[in-house]
């Protein structure tokens, strides 16, 4: 096996523990998922599951720097010139209503990261700036947003991320059809941007 279809196995190895830690602690609750089970769902051992991760909350944590990179990456390709807002709306459902994506696991993801704070992500070890502050603050930058701007974006990022887990929450009762799911999301954030004195009028 060459390194480079080695590195892609070991990277579909490691996305598939995390998505099983998910899916479930979804199922049968946090707290009663273990790495056994855990490595049973995706057909290792569990020493090859703390090759990958030192725990579940690690495997969470991985899951979790994954979305937020995939949305970052997305702002990062928005148009300069467009506003911040519309380009953080744009990105988040991009991502979100991805096909590759899973809107369930997601909304189950920020539900626990509520009730499980030792998912939060970790500051770096070695006491450095935060990688995802630092990618925050670069694409500021490159956006040619001000140190006042910087409050304005944290502020923007903050709003997108509220709306993202009411919608999915909203959304998510029943089946999830991915045309009706990017019309809820494109309402929820047209509601934000126009402010919460009253709601919207029905479409």
């Amino acid at each position: 096996m060459t390194s480079g279809l080695r590195e892609t196995k070991k990277a579909a190895t490691r996305q598939a523990l995390a998505v099983a830690v998910l899916r479930l602690s979804e199922a049968e609750g946090f707290d009663s998922v273990s790495v056994e089970a855990v490595a049973a769902e995706v057909g290792v051992s569990p020493r090859t599951f703390h090759n990958y991760f030192a725990g579940k909350e690690d495997a969470l944590r991985f899951y979790l720097s994954e979305v937020i990179d995939r949305i970052f990456t997305a702002l990062e390709a928005r148009p300069g010139d467009e506003g911040f807002w519309d380009s953080a709306a744009a990105a988040f459902i991009e991502v979100i209503c991805d096909r590759d994506g899973d809107p369930r696991a997601l909304a189950h993801l920020m539900t626990l990261m509520d009730t499980e704070p030792s998912i939060a992500m970790k500051k770096s070890r070695d006491g450095g700036i935060d990688p995802i502050v630092a990618r925050f603050e670069a694409l500021c930058e490159q956006r040619s947003i001000g140190p006042g701007g910087l409050t304005y974006a944290r502020l923007v990022l903050g709003c997108a991320a509220v709306g993202i887990r009411v919608a999915l929450e909203d959304h998510l009762d029943g089946e999830v059809a991915p045309e009706a799911l990017r019309a809820t999301l494109q309402r929820t954030f047209e509601q934000i941007r126009t402010g919460m004195a009253a709601p919207l009028p029905d479409p």
